[in-house]
């Protein structure tokens, strides 16, 4: 804020001094406005009404632009709260479940035939196949 502030005072100095410097009398004539002005001032209105100008139009576009930003925040937040929704539901499914259904997947090796190698046996299986034979 004090860097703007000392940006805005250094404006003024500097259109001071050309407006002390160019003190000629110009006629200006604008719509139904007709009056003579030194020629600095003149300039330096015009500078000052061009700088307020184009602060508004930002300010306006600074505003577009957050109302844009509010509304992916918003819809971000709606999706979070749907996500943890579906996170509640899906938790409080997963601890209803009884523990009988939770073990048959920790023990898959039990199910399989007897002649068959488990993934658990596979190695000691190769291995009693491989006695007579000779690996480089």
């Amino acid at each position: 804020m004090l860097t703007y502030i000392l940006a805005i005072a250094f404006s003024v100095l500097l259109s001071a001094v050309y407006a002390f410097q160019n003190a000629s009398v110009v006629y200006v004539k604008f719509l139904m406005f007709e009056r003579p002005f030194p020629q600095g001032v003149w300039e330096a209105l015009l500078f000052s009404a061009g700088v307020l100008l184009m602060w508004i139009f930002s300010i306006a576009a600074s505003l577009e632009v957050r109302a844009k930003y509010r509304a992916k925040i918003k819809e971000r937040d709606q999706r979070i709260a749907a996500l943890e929704e579906e996170r509640k539901s899906l938790l409080s499914a997963f601890n209803n479940l009884p523990q009988q259904q939770a073990a048959p997947a920790a023990q898959p090796a039990a199910q399989a035939p007897a002649g068959e190698p488990t993934p658990e046996t596979l190695p000691e299986a190769a291995a009693a196949e491989d006695k007579g034979t000779v690996s480089a």
